[in-house]
């Protein structure tokens, strides 16, 4: 009994060390060049453990102080790097060259294109670690990160529109392209679609944006209701103008896996959250209209006649179109 309680505590004991010798590595890749390179393959070559990167280049792993970590990603160098104790580390790939007379080698170059339109393509050896029967012993146990959802940008590509400046002159061209960026607030312009600049917000009163159907987004700038980001018009009238404010926020991937369960999303994902918001002409105020009936009686209250009228004749989901022919209808 007493050499098995030993025995208890001087493993107790050395599990306790393991654990305190263990690091949470914080660490980016990026390519030659300063991209950031996603779903490139780390893994600690001494344990069984392995990750991948995520849209944004960066990964996290659990490992020795003294580790050697193994970085690979197709169309680049593998790159071997030891931790030495650190715990925030930077990993640079470089390309892949091909020797003068030999055939070339098929690469895959990850490039940024434009507003996050992210592909990933996966490299010949992951057919291993993908394949069907389950995940071998023998093979590092990692977590893939998928292809980042939702975009900081309104649009996929540039679109065309002009703007109004507070002077009220117009700025339109056939080559201008567009975009606005829901997480600053900037008003992106472009001549070649390549190069791009952000337009001075002191210069915007207003901008118009047309979406692939061709239809057109007014955006104004309302300090009342935001003094960095544009709300867009739904609505205007002798009585009331009513905006829609959307607010982007980037939700990292949280994914978490103890080998039993998972939990989490395997993903990075833009999140957009709206807000509409009634401005009375008459008297100059704000006020923040949530998209339910009991909630548009309050914002109308002075008119709760004409509001009833309104939702006898209308029915349905409280989206952008119901909030725009609500104001539509109380501006008669």
């Amino acid at each position: 009994m007493k050499k098995t309680t030993i025995l208890f505590l001087l493993s107790a004991f050395v599990c306790k060390i393991s654990a305190a010798q263990t690091l949470t590595i914080n660490g980016s890749v990026k390519d030659d060049i300063g991209n950031n390179v996603a779903l490139a393959y780390v893994q600690d070559k001494a344990d069984n453990t392995a990750t991948r990167t995520d849209s944004l280049g960066k990964f996290t792993l659990k490992a020795s102080p003294n580790a050697t970590l193994l970085v690979t990603s197709a169309g680049y160098e593998k790159k071997v790097i030891s931790i030495k104790g650190g715990t925030d580390i930077l990993v640079v790939l470089k390309s892949e060259k091909v020797a003068a007379g030999n055939t070339p080698v098929a690469t895959t170059t990850q490039t940024a294109e434009a507003f996050d339109n992210y592909t990933a393509s996966h490299g010949q050896s992951d057919a291993l670690l993908y394949g069907a029967g389950g995940i071998s012993p023998l093979l590092p146990v990692f977590h893939p990160v998928d292809e980042t959802k939702g975009s900081r940008y309104l649009f996929s590509d540039w679109v065309s529109g002009f703007v109004v400046d507070p002077k009220d002159s117009v700025y339109k061209n056939p080559k201008y392209g567009f975009n606005y960026d829901k997480m600053n607030g900037g008003l992106l312009l472009t001549m070649d679609r390549h190069a791009a600049i952000e337009i001075d917000p002191s210069k915007i009163k207003s901008f118009t944006l047309y979406n692939n159907l061709n239809q057109q987004q007014v955006y104004v700038y309302v300090p009342e209701i935001n003094k960095t980001h544009y709300p867009m018009l739904l609505s205007e009238g002798k009585n009331y103008r009513i905006y829609k404010l959307t607010s982007t926020r980037f939700v990292k991937n949280d994914f978490h896996s103890d080998g039993m369960t998972s939990v989490g999303n395997n993903y990075d994902e833009y999140v957009d959250t709206y807000t509409y918001y009634v401005y009375n002409v008459q008297t100059k105020q704000v006020q923040e209209l949530a998209p339910k009936k009991k909630a548009i009686k309050t914002v109308f209250a002075s008119e709760g006649k004409k509001v009833d009228s309104f939702f006898s004749a209308y029915d349905g989901s409280i989206d952008d179109t119901y909030i725009r022919s609500l104001g539509d209808f109380m501006n008669q």
